[in-house]
């Protein structure tokens, strides 16, 4: 309870307790060794930890400095996406590595970027080459193989769900594509295309969009670890 929290709030790390109450998937925080009130990291439910991009100093209002925490977690969830959308595009890419490097939540939005990037990049294509379309379906679906290839691995319980959820996504995202490629879809202003979820990074506004139709939805950047789809 909010009352609970503002009263007790003169020691900063009674609020390991109510975590969960302000954040989606905040379980605990870390704080320095020395440094009392300096919140360092973030770690969810199921035990995935993320270094703030700053440190957030609990002191003062409680209320102020969970405001604070709170604009932290989601800057810091906003550049690690970033970081991400620069290493899907990276030349020496490899898609296990990214997924080990990068939080869960994060690998499920490289997934979605990768898949809409191809996608479009083969739609784009498809009149002038005529063997893009089913190559871009070929690639997609042996990246499925992949990921299934890996949830038959002995994988701690954390990366089964992570890999799990991998597969449940990329499963959807590569019948959209055999789809368009069954309809003989040939153009990314084909509706059959843009009436997807379409996933991206525009560098310029320094945003992660999500797009249907023509409508574009900016990516909240809460911390929500690596929960089951």
């Amino acid at each position: 309870r909010s009352s609970d929290l503002l009263g007790q709030a003169s020691d900063s790390h009674t609020i390991q307790a109510h975590l969960l109450g302000v954040f989606d998937n905040v379980k605990t925080v870390r704080f320095h060794e020395k440094d009392y009130d300096r919140i360092l990291s973030m770690s969810s439910r199921e035990g995935e930890t993320v270094e703030l991009d700053s440190a957030v100093m609990a002191q003062g209002n409680v209320e102020m400095w969970l405001s604070s925490l709170l604009k932290q977690v989601q800057n810091t969830v906003h550049s690690v996406i970033r970081t991400a959308a620069h290493a899907i595009n990276d030349p020496s890419f490899q898609l296990f590595e990214f997924f080990d490097s990068f939080p869960a939540q994060v690998g499920v939005l490289g997934i979605q970027m990768i898949w809409t990037r191809d996608a479009q990049a083969a739609l784009a294509n498809a009149r002038s080459d005529k063997t893009i379309m089913k190559a871009t379906n070929q690639a997609f679906l042996d990246m499925l193989t992949a990921l299934i290839e890996m949830t038959t691995k002995d994988l701690s319980k954390f990366d089964r769900t992570k890999y799990e959820t991998l597969v449940t996504i990329h499963v959807h995202q590569r019948d959209i594509f055999d789809d368009l490629v069954r309809m003989h879809i040939k153009s990314p202003a084909d509706f059959e295309w843009l009436k997807q979820s379409r996933f991206y990074f525009n560098d310029d506004t320094d945003k992660c969009v999500i797009s249907i139709t023509d409508v574009n939805f900016e990516y909240q950047n809460e911390y929500v670890g690596c929960t089951e789809r």
